[in-house]
Order: structure tokens, then C-alpha cells, then sequence
């Protein structure tokens, strides 16, 4: 394996300690994304249509029997800067619309941040500062060793994997008594060994840095809008509260318990290259329709709708793709530049082996057609 580890290109972690073997794809880490994601970039799969191979491909051919609409739907997943910048060129030319492959609980966050704001941290800061992890949703299908990186902290990981909206009413309701009720006793309103509610409300009483980590279907479905605004509103009325931490001092002054969210996106480049070239956070060409007729990468995501074709990333088989077209991927096969899905920092992507086929913006053109 080469001496020097790489910046991992295949999820918002960035993760820059991985060591590949060049001619195999094999990897040194025990992230099943990244050993699936390496294979296939360094053993490409065969470009196809049906379940046909095809050896050469005649662009005009395949455009007409992928029978795309005149701005056709792309899901682009894993985009980095410069492909991001592409990307947006297109949309602003109408050659495209663009999905962003999220659930109802990523969208639902992204509204609720966007109104209310967010008191937000970055990993590394967590993973130095915080005294308590509350995991909420699936950590691990889209950042596999995010908990890896969480436990090199040495603080507790108390996992929900649904916050109902039962838990984060009761969140609130103490949060309440405590705060704002001076006939409340704490000692008899708080059960420490009773409700999971309790439990969790009792540790963020007792440290001074909680970091709240949302996963993938974090919220209970169809309740994702009203629980994001709670636990968002949480967040925001526990610091402005600022309880003080029992028996914590800093000279004259009260410890209190600080509760801060991380969150890593997946098109953190994307929504950072809309706001540089447009000044504004979401423009109305970046609204998720709701069905893409082309994919970029691999599916992303328990349930994946079927595309008429998809460019690079692992070939999911007929049944998800109608057509797969090989590509060359950046941090794999040529350099470019990613942020971490905190935005936190942006890291370079080197290219370590070679490959024969187009980059994945440029085979996306030739789909298109455009110049």
C-alpha cells in the first residue's frame, strides 16, 4: 500500500488516514463504503445498457435511447467543488435540474436551520471539547466510522435511534420546569433512572459540552418537519437558559452546560458553491424533484429509485440502472478539492492511479450533449 494515506472521497467524513493498494483497491481501514467504493474505481465495472456490455459508445445513439427529457433530472451524488461548479453552470443553463439525494429528515433540518438558525459545531471540535454524544438516527449508513472518530473523544455515546416527538416534548418540558418554574424542585421533576428523556436531560445537566449528532432518519416519519423544529428550538432555549452545571465553578462564576448540533451533509460543496456564485443558500433550481432519470455515483440511501442511467460509482444492476457508464473519480483518478461535510475544511483530493475513461462532469456532458 502506498506510504501515504489519502483523503477518502466517498462520504462527508473526508476521513485522511487511508491507505489503499493501488492495484487492487484494498484498503487498510474497516469501512465497508470506502473497500466497495475503491474496488470499483480501481476494477471498473463495464459500461452497458440493459444487460448488454457495450464496447464503444456512440453518444448521439445513446442519448436517444435513454429517451431523456430536454432538461433532465440528475441526481449528482458526492459532488466535489469542481464538479459542484460545474454542476451549477449547467442548472443556470437549463441543461439540468438537480436532486439532492436526502430524506425527509435532511430536508426538514435544512428548512428549520435556514429560519431559525442553528448554535452548530464542527467535528473536530467535538471530538476535543464534548463531555457527552447523543447519537440520533443511523449513524452509520452515510459516515461509517464517524463513531470511530466520536469515541477517540473518550466521552459517552448515548444512541436514540428515533427521537419521537413524545422524547423531545418531555426534553422541552423539563427544560421548562427547570428554567422558568421556581416552585419546580429539580430533584422531584427529573427521574434519573426512569424515561430516556430523564436519563438524557440528567447527563446534559452534568456536562459542560454536549454535541447532539444527527444521523439518517433521525425523526419519526411523517413527523419530521415538527421534530426538527423542536429539537432545533431545544437547542437554542438550553443555551439561552444557561443552566449551571452542580457543584461547577469557575472562580465566581457558574460552569454552565453548553449543548451544541453536528451534522455532516453530503452535498456540503454543492450548497457552498450556490452560495458563492448566487449569494443565496438554496435557489429554486435546487429543490429535489422528485424523480432523477440520471445518477451520478453510487445510490445513496436505503431506498433507491431506478434511473435510466448511471454514470460511475458501483454498477447496482439493471434493476436500479437501465444503463451504466464508467468514470473516472476524483480523489481516486485525478486531483480536485472537497469539504468536509461540517464545513469545517476544505482538503485536497490527490489522484493515486490512472484510468482510460472520462471524468464523471465530462461523460455527463457527452450524455447531454453539450459542447
Amino acid at each position: 500500500m502506498p506510504s501515504d494515506p489519502i483523503v477518502c472521497p466517498f462520504c462527508p467524513l473526508c476521513c485522511d488516514d487511508v491507505h489503499v493498494d493501488a492495484a487492487s483497491g484494498e484498503t487498510d481501514v474497516p469501512c465497508e463504503l470506502a473497500q466497495l467504493e475503491l474496488a470499483a474505481a480501481v476494477r471498473m465495472p463495464s459500461a452497458r445498457i440493459g444487460s448488454e456490455s457495450i464496447d464503444s459508445i456512440d453518444w448521439s445513439v445513446l442519448g436517444e435511447s435513454l429517451s431523456l427529457q430536454p432538461t433532465p433530472v440528475v441526481e449528482f451524488n458526492g459532488a466535489t467543488i469542481a464538479e459542484a461548479k460545474m454542476l451549477e453552470t449547467l442548472v443556470t443553463e437549463s441543461r439540468i435540474q438537480l436532486r439532492i439525494a436526502d430524506a425527509a429528515c435532511g430536508r426538514a433540518l435544512d428548512q428549520t436551520i435556514a429560519r431559525d438558525g442553528l448554535l452548530a459545531t464542527t467535528l473536530g471540535d467535538a471530538v476535543r471539547r464534548a463531555e457527552y454524544f447523543w447519537g440520533i438516527g443511523n449513524l452509520d449508513q452515510r459516515t461509517p466510522r464517524l463513531k470511530e472518530r466520536l469515541n477517540q473523544s473518550g466521552a459517552a455515546l448515548e444512541y436514540t435511534p428515533t427521537a419521537t416527538i413524545g422524547l423531545l416534548s418531555r426534553l422541552h418540558e423539563l427544560l421548562g420546569g427547570l428554567a422558568g418554574d421556581a416552585a419546580v424542585d429539580p430533584a422531584a421533576a427529573v427521574d434519573p433512572i426512569g424515561s430516556e428523556p430523564d436519563r438524557l436531560h440528567e447527563h446534559f445537566r452534568n456536562s459542560r459540552s454536549t454535541v447532539v449528532v444527527v444521523g439518517g432518519a433521525a425523526f419519526e416519519s411523517g413527523q419530521e418537519v415538527i421534530a426538527s423544529e423542536m429539537l432545533i428550538r431545544w437547542i437554542a432555549r438550553w443555551n439561552e437558559t444557561a443552566l449551571p452545571i452542580a457543584g461547577g465553578h469557575d472562580g465566581d462564576d457558574p460552569i454552565v452546560s453548553r449543548v451544541t448540533l453536528l451534522r455532516l451533509t453530503a452535498d456540503q460543496n454543492l450548497r457552498t458553491v450556490i452560495r458563492w456564485r448566487n449569494n443565496q443558500v438554496s435557489p429554486s433550481d435546487l429543490s429535489s424533484p422528485p424523480v432523477a432519470t440520471i445518477r451520478v455515483g453510487s445510490p445513496v440511501g436505503e431506498v433507491t429509485a431506478p434511473v435510466r442511467l448511471q454514470i460511475g460509482g458501483v454498477d447496482p444492476g439493471q434493476s436500479l440502472a437501465h444503463a451504466y457508464l464508467p468514470a473516472a473519480v476524483p480523489g481516486v483518478h485525478h486531483a480536485d478539492t472537497t469539504i468536509r461535510g461540517d464545513g469545517s475544511v476544505t482538503l485536497p483530493l490527490a489522484g493515486w492511479t490512472d484510468s482510460t475513461y472520462p471524468r464523471r462532469v465530462d461523460v455527463l456532458r457527452r450524455v447531454l450533449a453539450v459542447g
